[in-house]
């Protein structure tokens, strides 16, 4: 689930009092002698405690956020949080220890590393005080994002017919089906031999369709397997125009997944909104990227060649977007221009 601003206010405020609440009592009640407290607590002291805890804070939520995004069973087991919130303990410990023995050190109090029973006494019930409000706000989170990942498979569960009668629907194009009848018709006058070939593509492809439509993912390589494939049923009626520039390295083919029959889709907006000919051949550059965040991305593009009076409803790339919000909570990218159209959808891992 995306951090929101909310949720980025609220850990600065928790920081924010954990380090004053932290400081105040450290100085105030532990082994400090009384003449030094006065120097201690002022309101540029009070900010720097801030700044370090939200520096902390911000830095422990930042490695709980990248390997949730690494690793998705991250904190969503039991076991998992509990091990969060020792080692988060220890952490805030530490930081409890070291914040006095600064401020001995500052202040050359004789023996800054010792602590006497006072000391000692008050770094545990300020230790344990933030160990509670911690174990409280991630307890929270962890049940919020429980429910929140339930609600979704619910939602997934509610919508997959709709979604498997919505994408036979829009793969099991009648269009592309009574052009590739025809085209059939015409190669078997024509080219016997050629018919035998396109029928055992045309059979390939909605064998392809059929047994992908149960299932949440499939790999890259098998995506792009079926559209060669796919293309090859076009070429036919084509020609040579239609050609598809793979920029895909081996290991990313056999690692990576994405929902099935996301690149037919594409493919076929293409040769659905554009003009192919041999005049005005159309390359389809489908490319593996990763973004700045780490993120990795399959970026189709294709030249504007748009034909006279074509509408296009969007229908199939909302379809699509919908189906990464429910799978994955990713947002596809459509970048149109002048003269190039360019559709990036996230490559996922399992």
């Amino acid at each position: 689930m995306r951090p929101t601003r909310q949720s980025y206010i609220w850990d600065i405020l928790l920081y924010s009092g954990l380090g004053c609440f932290s400081y105040f009592f450290l100085v105030r009640f532990a082994d400090i002698p009384l003449r030094h407290q006065d120097r201690l607590l002022t309101p540029q002291a009070f900010v720097a405690v801030m700044l370090l805890f939200n520096g902390v804070g911000l830095g422990m939520r930042y490695i709980r956020l990248r390997l949730r995004s690494s690793y998705p069973a991250f904190l969503d087991n039991r076991r998992r949080m509990v091990l969060f919130l020792v080692l988060s303990a220890l952490f805030l410990f530490a930081l409890n220890y070291l914040l006095l023995v600064s401020v001995k050190l500052l202040l050359d109090i004789p023996h800054p590393f010792q602590l006497v029973y006072k000391g000692i006494r008050l770094l545990l019930i300020t230790w344990l005080t933030e160990l509670v409000i911690v174990t409280q706000s991630v307890s929270n989170r962890f049940y919020r994002d429980l429910l929140a990942a339930y609600r979704r498979t619910q939602q997934l569960e509610e919508s997959a017919l709709q979604a498997r009668y919505m994408a036979l629907q829009s793969q099991l194009n009648p269009h592309f089906l009574f052009n590739s009848l025809n085209t059939l018709i015409a190669e078997i006058e024509y080219n016997p031999q050629g018919a035998v070939g396109f029928t055992r593509n045309l059979s390939d492809v909605y064998r392809y369709i059929l047994t992908c439509q149960d299932k949440r993912l499939v790999s890259l390589h098998d995506e792009m397997g079926f559209v060669d494939t796919y293309v090859q049923l076009h070429r036919v009626r084509l020609g040579d125009c239609l050609t598809v520039d793979w920029q895909v390295a081996d290991a990313i083919r056999e690692e990576a997944q994405l929902p099935p029959l996301t690149l037919q889709l594409l493919v076929e907006n293409i040769v659905k909104h554009n003009v192919i000919s041999p005049s005005r051949p159309m390359t389809v550059t489908v490319e593996a990227l990763t973004d700045g965040e780490g993120s990795a991305w399959l970026r189709v593009s294709n030249p504007v060649h748009p034909k006279l009076g074509a509408v296009s409803g969007g229908h199939g790339l909302k379809n699509l977007a919908q189906r990464y919000r429910l799978l994955c909570g990713k947002e596809i990218v459509v970048e149109k221009q002048e003269n190039c159209f360019d559709v990036k959808v996230p490559l996922l891992y399992e």
